[in-house]
């Protein structure tokens, strides 16, 4: 048996990894005491690596009972409620937002600041969309369903109003352009029936097209949208596919908390039927590496965003030495 590990489209993103290098830094430079507001990394085994380290995960409630304490902000960024509530309660913030997510943040807020009712593509109890609604007052619409198939997240869309569509980072490209389709075929059943033309052409905006705005130089139309997917993940997407096809089997290594994980397996799993979803070694099965009595030529081992190389290679030692013998 051959166990070809994925190098090239697995492991932790970079926003990832700059949260996991900062922690590290972190709980070294503080006596090994650090809070955490939610898991740092929806990966049980690297939480739990990190909290043998001394990394205390609290959820909002523990954090706004919490004084005079330092506390990490991860790569999901949080809602501005968050910096506030660290001033009142005098807590040292290391911020380790995401840029991409940053940005986001910022598109979001610039757009609302403006007057637009703002759409997120993404998932409503997701801490990225979280943070991101917070900078619309909280007064984002949020779309999961691409095709509008369930009539309660898009019955509070007000017709009459300026509107910006965005996207969670991790969502899929397809998703997003499917999304900004159909709305535009909604906005046009409404608009038809008033006789509105001008609210039929949406708009790929930029960020300088913002600045024009803001400045007066020009305005911005009553229907935009902005792609912003992080095209690190979403580019993963296609290498996985190949690489799942590759292999005669797959491991795929993830948190079960992990969006992102759940995403990338599906992508396995209809590239490879024979694709297992694991949380680490310990959920391996013998039955899978047998292949009509013959062991199984080619497995491959692969993770999702928020899975750590060290787990992966864990895992494929685990392999060599209880099966590829």
């Amino acid at each position: 048996m051959k166990v070809n590990l994925d190098r090239t489209s697995s492991g932790f993103c970079i926003g990832v990894q700059g949260t996991i290098h900062l922690a590290e830094e972190k709980l070294q430079e503080l006596d090994n005491k650090l809070y955490c507001l939610g898991d740092i990394v929806h990966n049980e085994v690297e939480v739990k690596r990190l909290e043998d380290l001394g990394l205390i995960t609290i959820d909002n409630d523990e954090y706004n009972r919490l004084r005079n304490a330092p506390v990490l902000i991860r790569a999901h960024g949080e809602p501005p409620s968050t910096y506030t509530t660290a001033e009142i309660n005098e807590l040292s913030i290391t911020d380790s937002t995401c840029p991409v997510v940053s940005k986001l943040q910022r598109t979001a807020r610039l757009l609302h600041e403006l007057g637009f009712q703002i759409i997120i593509y993404g998932k409503k109890a997701h801490p990225e969309v979280i943070g991101i609604n917070g900078q619309c007052d909280n007064q984002a619409i949020i779309i999961k369903h691409a095709d509008l198939s369930v009539p309660e997240e898009a019955a509070p869309i007000d017709f009459t109003r300026r509107t910006a569509l965005i996207s969670q980072t991790t969502m899929d490209v397809p998703g997003f352009y499917t999304l900004k389709e159909n709305l535009e075929h909604l906005f046009s059943e409404k608009v038809d029936s008033s006789g509105r033309s001008d609210a039929l052409s949406w708009k790929d905006i930029r960020d300088i097209d913002l600045t024009a705005e803001m400045t007066g130089v020009r305005h911005l139309p009553r229907l935009v949208y902005k792609d912003t997917i992080c095209r690190q993940v979403s580019s993963r997407n296609s290498k996985l596919h190949d690489f799942a096809a590759a292999n005669d089997m797959i491991i795929f290594v993830a948190g079960k908390k992990s969006s992102n994980g759940q995403v990338l397996f599906n992508i396995c799993k209809q590239s490879n039927s024979r694709s297992y979803f694991i949380e680490n070694e310990n959920d391996l099965q013998d039955e899978w590496f047998s292949d009509n009595g013959s062991t199984v030529e080619n497995v491959g081992v692969c993770g999702a965003t928020s899975t750590p190389m060290w787990l992966l290679e864990k895992v494929a030692r685990f392999i060599e030495k209880h099966y590829a013998s």
